[in-house]
């Protein structure tokens, strides 16, 4: 009796041993803290049960936006987002949105909140308000995603980020 139960007790023990030689598990998709959301392009519009967001464009500044105003270095250009936000929600939508930049080695850039406009939003029911944003970044960053998040948004608002693919910069346009 002693012996069965020995024996019963290393098989169970032994169980989750791998055998020499076996695969190790794959790891885990994703990152730290890597957030999930409602995934589309530029021009889309997604929606995540709290808003629905159209992001226009991304893109390079030209001479009627103004860069100058930004006073970028020499080893910075200028870039411009426009985002059309609309309310889903039976009140206003009182909040700060965040976009974030992610080159194809996921480097993150993050839109200084101040530099958006209007941020934070004050959206009515059914209403909806776009928001710009001219912003520098190095030469060299070349942005393949948007990411949209509620800064202010609390648990309960349980708001989804948006990941927007941003499309490969155009080849007959020369790097500023």
């Amino acid at each position: 009796m002693v012996r069965s139960a020995l024996l019963a007790l290393a098989c169970v023990s032994l169980a989750g041993v791998p055998a020499f030689g076996s695969p190790s598990p794959s790891p885990m998709p994703g990152g730290a803290n890597q957030v999930s959301g409602v995934s589309g392009k530029v021009g889309d519009t997604l929606f995540n049960g709290i808003v629905r967001l159209q992001i226009v464009e991304v893109r390079d500044a030209t001479p009627a936006d103004h860069p100058e105003t930004l006073l970028a270095p020499a080893d910075q250009r200028v870039m411009v987002m426009t985002a059309l936000v609309r309310n889903g929600l039976h009140s206003n939508f009182i909040d700060l949105i965040r976009y974030s930049l992610a080159d194809k080695d996921d480097v993150a850039y993050v839109i200084a909140d101040h530099l958006i406009t209007p941020n934070p939003l004050n959206v009515p029911q059914g209403a909806a308000a776009r928001q710009t944003a001219m912003f520098a970044v190095d030469k060299k960053y070349a942005p393949v995603k948007l990411l949209v998040q509620c800064a202010t948004c609390n648990a309960q608002t349980r708001f989804a980020a948006f990941r927007v693919t941003l499309p490969a910069p155009s080849a007959a346009s020369p790097a500023p």
